[in-house]
């Protein structure tokens, strides 16, 4: 390894990055091999000016900064601001203003990555319960890619997506393995961001949600590890063998070191992936008017104005309503 130790690229990142979850853009709403040489559309700074990922993803005494949403930050994370500032919106008009204070609460992709997978198709639902169909023939959807897979189960894909939204503040919930969870409820999520719109550290993110079907032991309450992959020809328990969930879940959970019950249910999971990448052009960023109903309208004063109807105009001196800048400490010291 040491004798071919290079610069890295996005080739070498990308080899296992763009396949997380088992496949090209599986569980990353926003990384593919499109990225190997993607147009500037697809993403501005990989395919506008030529980024490669260590551009972002520094790293100092070999630790590389960046982070999953499935696991830790551990060796610094990587935020838009660390280039472009808390007030990236520069050329001093009365939008920029606007902008600027959006940015406070808002994550910059919210704007500027306003659909994800739209360079190419990313799988959004997965269910492990249909797996094991050998009969069932696999069918393309309108992108082309397969619903079914008899290792795998059944799939459904999007492209160009509009992610979901949640207040995070860069801290996430995890369930780990032997973790014990909520066997009652509907669905259960494997990862969730932390964060309320009263955290001033938080702000509206937006996410991928993976979607899936997967085992929990009935009893005990924790999610279960199967043996899929054969050990070698003599393997008799692996899944992709001998299609036993049940010898499958004994052999998995006991190489994971945790009891099996004998008894399990398949349940709803969902797992919050940050949609970090494909950025667009600052001119493909979301407008006002696609989240500002009120301007859509006529341009009246409460189409920039928040509509306070509760404001009682009879309870003002007359002189005070008409010439508010006469008045000492009333006003802005202009007349509107």
């Amino acid at each position: 390894m040491a004798q071919n130790v290079g610069h890295s690229s996005r080739a070498s990142c990308g080899a296992c990055h763009f396949n997380g979850g088992g496949g090209d853009a599986i569980k990353h709403a926003d990384m593919s091999r499109q990225l190997l040489e993607p147009d500037r559309n697809c993403d501005i700074h990989m395919g506008g000016y030529d980024f490669d990922c260590a551009e972002c993803h520094k790293t100092r005494n070999h630790k590389i900064a960046g982070r999953s949403s499935s696991v830790p930050v551990a060796e610094a994370a990587v935020t838009c601001v660390q280039c472009h500032s808390e007030s990236s919106h520069y050329s001093g008009g009365l939008l920029d203003h606007h902008l600027n204070a959006h940015s406070k609460t808002l994550d910059c992709n919210v704007c500027h990555s306003p659909v994800f997978a739209k360079c190419k198709p990313t799988k959004t639902w997965w269910d492990w319960s249909k797996a094991g169909d050998k009969e069932r023939k696999p069918k393309k959807d309108k992108y082309g890619e397969p619903d079914y897979n008899w290792q795998k189960g059944e799939f459904k894909w999007e492209e160009s997506a509009v992610p979901d939204y949640a207040w995070s503040s860069g801290y996430m919930n995890r369930v780990l393995i032997g973790d014990k969870v909520n066997l009652n409820a509907e669905i259960i999520n494997l990862t969730e961001p932390v964060g309320s719109i009263k955290d001033p550290g938080s702000k509206i993110t937006p996410f991928k949600i993976m979607k899936a079907i997967q085992p929990i032991d009935a009893e005990h309450g924790y999610f279960i590890i199967p043996h899929l992959y054969p050990r070698d020809k003599e393997d008799t328990t692996a899944y992709w063998k001998v299609l036993d969930w049940e010898k499958s879940f004994q052999d998995g959970m006991k190489a994971a070191g945790l009891e099996y019950s004998g008894a399990y249910k398949w349940k709803e999971t969902w797992m919050y992936w940050r949609v970090e990448h494909e950025v667009m052009p600052a001119n493909m960023a979301l407008s006002c008017v696609q989240c500002h109903d009120s301007l859509k309208g006529d341009k009246t004063c409460n189409r920039c104005h928040q509509d306070s109807r509760e404001v009682d105009f009879k309870r003002w001196p007359i002189r005070e309503r008409i010439f508010p800048y006469e008045i000492p400490g009333k006003g802005c010291g202009t007349s509107h």
